[in-house]
C-alpha cells in the first residue's frame, strides 16, 4: 500500500524550551576550519550540545532506574510500529487529558500500538509558556490506555503529568509501557489508524533516553 512520510518531529535550536533550567543545555555553534586543510579549501561543520531530552526524543524506564535497560540496547523494530492518534480536539492550559476525551474518539486501539494524543498544542511550540502551561494527562486517562496494551505512548504537549499535582501513574507506565515518545508536532489531519510510526533513537552508549527523527508512514488509502 502506497505511503506518505508526515514529519512529526519539532525542531532543535538554540534558545529552545527546557524542563528545567538543570537541562537547559542546547548549544549549535559552528567548528573551526581544519588546521590541515588549505585556506582556499573551506568546510563547515557544527557542534551539537544538547540533552537527551531535546526536542523530540525516545524515553525508557532508563530515565528514573539505573539499572533499567538503556533505550539504545532495545531492538530497532521496537520503534518502528502501528500507529493510531487520538484527536481530541484543542486543550487549554494545564488542562487534563481525560477518560471522556478519549473515549469520544471512537478509535480502536490493539495490542502493541503507538498511540499518539493530538490536541493542536503543537502550535505553542516557540512560546515561553510551551512547558510550563503544557496540559496533561489524567491518572484515569493513563490506565484507560495502559489497560488497551499500548506499546508506546506521545503526544504533542511535552508534560504527561502536572507538577504542581502530580498523578500520572509513572511505575505502572514504565512496567506496562516503557516506550515514551517526546513532545511530537504536525498532527493535525490525522485521526485513528493512519499508519505505522518511526522514531528510532540516536545511537548512544548507555543512553537512557535521545532524540529522535520521528515520522508516520501514512497509509494513502
Amino acid at each position: 500500500m502506497p505511503e506518505i512520510v508526515r514529519d512529526i518531529s519539532g525542531w532543535v535550536y538554540n534558545g529552545m524550551w527546557s524542563y528545567c533550567p538543570e537541562y537547559d543545555v542546547t548549544d549549535i555553534s559552528e567548528l573551526p576550519q581544519p588546521v590541515f586543510l588549505p585556506p582556499d579549501f573551506p568546510v563547515y561543520l557544527q557542534k551539537f550540545i544538547m540533552s537527551g531530552q531535546s526536542g523530540t526524543y525516545i524515553e525508557t524506564k532508563a530515565h528514573v532506574d539505573k539499572a533499567a535497560e538503556p533505550v539504545t540496547s532495545l531492538p530497532l523494530s521496537n520503534f518502528y510500529r502501528p500507529v493510531v492518534v487520538l484527536d481530541i480536539g484543542k486543550k487549554q492550559a494545564n488542562e487534563p487529558v481525560t477518560v471522556q476525551d478519549l473515549e469520544s474518539t471512537q478509535i480502536e486501539i490493539r495490542p502493541g500500538d503507538a498511540a499518539l494524543i493530538s490536541t493542536g498544542w503543537d502550535a505553542r511550540w516557540d512560546d515561553p509558556g510551551y512547558v510550563e502551561e503544557s496540559p496533561f494527562i489524567s491518572r484515569e486517562a493513563a490506565f484507560w490506555l495502559f489497560d488497551k496494551g499500548i506499546g508506546m505512548l506521545g503526544a504533542d504537549f511535552p508534560r504527561f503529568d502536572f507538577p504542581k499535582a502530580m498523578q500520572f501513574p509513572w511505575a505502572e507506565f514504565w512496567e506496562r509501557v516503557n516506550l515514551l515518545l517526546g513532545p511530537v508536532v504536525n498532527l493535525q489531519g490525522l485521526s485513528g489508524r493512519c499508519g505505522r510510526l518511526v522514531c528510532f533513537p540516536l545511537k548512544v552508549k548507555g543512553a537512557c533516553c535521545t532524540p529522535c527523527r520521528a515520522a508516520i508512514l501514512v497509509d494513502s488509502e
